[in-house]
């Protein structure tokens, strides 16, 4: 692998990355700031900063070549080959892919119980019990935010199911 590819390989990822971050975490935190007390003005400021951050990251993952160019990060070694073993371009995008979905899937997966617990909770004694009470720590059912766990979730399960075909996209050529 050259150094070239090595740099791409990770703008990539790291663009992928962040992307899935700010979709589906900085877009509905912001958005239910909104819910609660709704301005338009504040709506437009969250919608066209999340737009231009995901067009930031489209950008990072379509241009890299550009990028390396522009930031001439590949200058500068003694070798132009890193050597990885057997890991290539592919591999590398394989294991990131699976370490991004695992950490979606481990990071989100206690806040989706616990949303579970409480949704549960409310439909067996709509006035709470005491007892149970002591247990949720005041919280109460945040639908939003259970959607939203669960979609990470989701999209960290897609991202272990359809590793082989991600990483197929985001080594092609063109």
């Amino acid at each position: 692998m050259t150094k070239r590819d090595f740099f791409r390989t990770i703008i990539k990822l790291f663009g992928l990355y962040a992307l899935i971050l700010t979709v589906f975490t900085f877009i509905p935190q912001n958005i239910s700031y909104v819910a609660f007390e709704f301005d338009f003005i504040v709506l437009l400021w969250i919608i066209g900063v999340a737009i231009f951050i995901v067009l930031i990251y489209i950008f990072l993952i379509l241009k890299t070549d550009p990028i390396i160019d522009l930031l001439k990060i590949d200058k500068g070694f003694d070798d132009e080959r890193i050597e990885l073993g057997n890991f290539n371009n592919k591999a590398l995008i394989k294991l990131a892919l699976i370490l991004i979905g695992a950490f979606l899937i481990i990071s989100y997966t206690p806040e989706f119980l616990q949303y579970c617990y409480l949704a549960f909770k409310d439909q067996v004694s709509p006035k709470g019990l005491n007892s149970i009470e002591l247990f949720t720590f005041g919280r109460t059912i945040d639908y939003f935010n259970w959607v939203i766990s669960g979609m990470n979730i989701l999209v960290g399960f897609l991202l272990l199911t359809n590793y082989k075909y991600l990483s197929k996209w985001l080594t092609r050529k063109g």
